[in-house]
């Protein structure tokens, strides 16, 4: 069987608070450029929280800064982030903000997702 390199999208949806699965959901990211693939992470629901910058969460920030050492895409949910009042100001750079049509070309484009 011949390995091919595929797009994966991976898909945040908990909380960083009290469960480690948010962090996993960017070791995966991360993992997957070690694989040759190409990942993009994209953030909805409460997995937009994960996103706001000044919080003290060392293995995000750590996962963060490798995952964009690959050139990989962070995206959150114009959506989400509106229903938890969070503003583009208070998430990192460089995340882009994506409308419901965005997302669902997310998804089209990927042919993996991985949901955390």
């Amino acid at each position: 069987m011949e390995f091919t390199e595929k797009p994966v999208l991976v898909l945040v949806t908990n909380k960083p608070f009290g469960k480690i699965i948010a962090a996993e959901g960017w070791r995966a990211a991360v993992g997957m450029f070690g694989m040759d693939h190409q990942s993009q992470l994209l953030f909805i629901g409460d997995g937009v929280y994960g996103l706001i910058k000044n919080q003290d969460i060392m293995h995000i920030r750590m996962f963060k800064s490798t995952f964009e050492s690959f050139d990989g895409r962070i995206c959150a949910s114009k959506k989400s982030l509106e229903e938890r009042n969070i503003s583009t100001e208070e998430i990192f750079e460089n995340v882009e903000v994506f409308e419901e049509d965005d997302i669902a070309k997310a998804f089209i484009e990927n042919e993996i997702v991985l949901t955390f």
